[in-house]
């Protein structure tokens, strides 16, 4: 027989995953900023470095998605958005409250998270492109010479007439 705890543990439980999702997505915000003044500094040991914090952090938080979402499952409810909202009416009023406000810091923590990512994201494909130019201009290809290669890459297509040539 499956032991199903009281409601009230499930949603106290539930409640201290939210609040522990909200302080890694916290730390997982200060691990892309750090990121990012790296991406930056161009400081490839940093840069080192807050990918393995981001990694680790990463797999915490989908163990605590993951531990939410048994929860919501064990309560009867779909781990949704529309399986939170039932959940969450299950409670008595005064923590409902407290639950939707972390709930609400969570998801606009997320948010964040997704912005932060997005422009260091940008950022790095600037400074390829930027490293892709120079490299080219050092080995004088000429930009109009780049065509795609069956993989999807570029391919330098000056290089592929002289092929032709001979």
């Amino acid at each position: 027989m499956i032991h199903t705890p009281p409601q009230g543990s499930l949603h106290e439980s539930f409640a201290t995953l939210t609040h522990q999702g909200c302080v890694l997505l916290g730390a997982l915000q200060d691990a892309l900023e750090q990121e990012h003044h790296a991406l930056q500094q161009r400081d490839l040991e940093a840069l080192k470095q807050t990918t393995r914090d981001k990694h680790d952090l990463l797999l915490k938080i989908e163990a605590n998605i993951r531990e939410r979402n048994q929860l919501l499952t064990q309560a009867g409810h779909s781990p949704s958005e529309s399986g939170f909202e039932e959940f969450i009416l299950e409670l008595p009023e005064s923590a409902r409250a407290s639950l939707l406000e972390s709930w609400q810091k969570l998801q606009w923590l997320l948010n964040d998270v997704r912005t932060i990512s997005r422009r260091n994201e940008q950022v790095l494909v600037r400074s390829k492109q930027n490293v892709d130019q120079l490299l080219a201009l050092l080995q004088g290809h000429q930009s109009s010479n780049v065509l795609y290669d069956p993989t999807g890459g570029k391919g330098n297509y000056a290089a592929q007439r002289r092929i032709g040539k001979a």
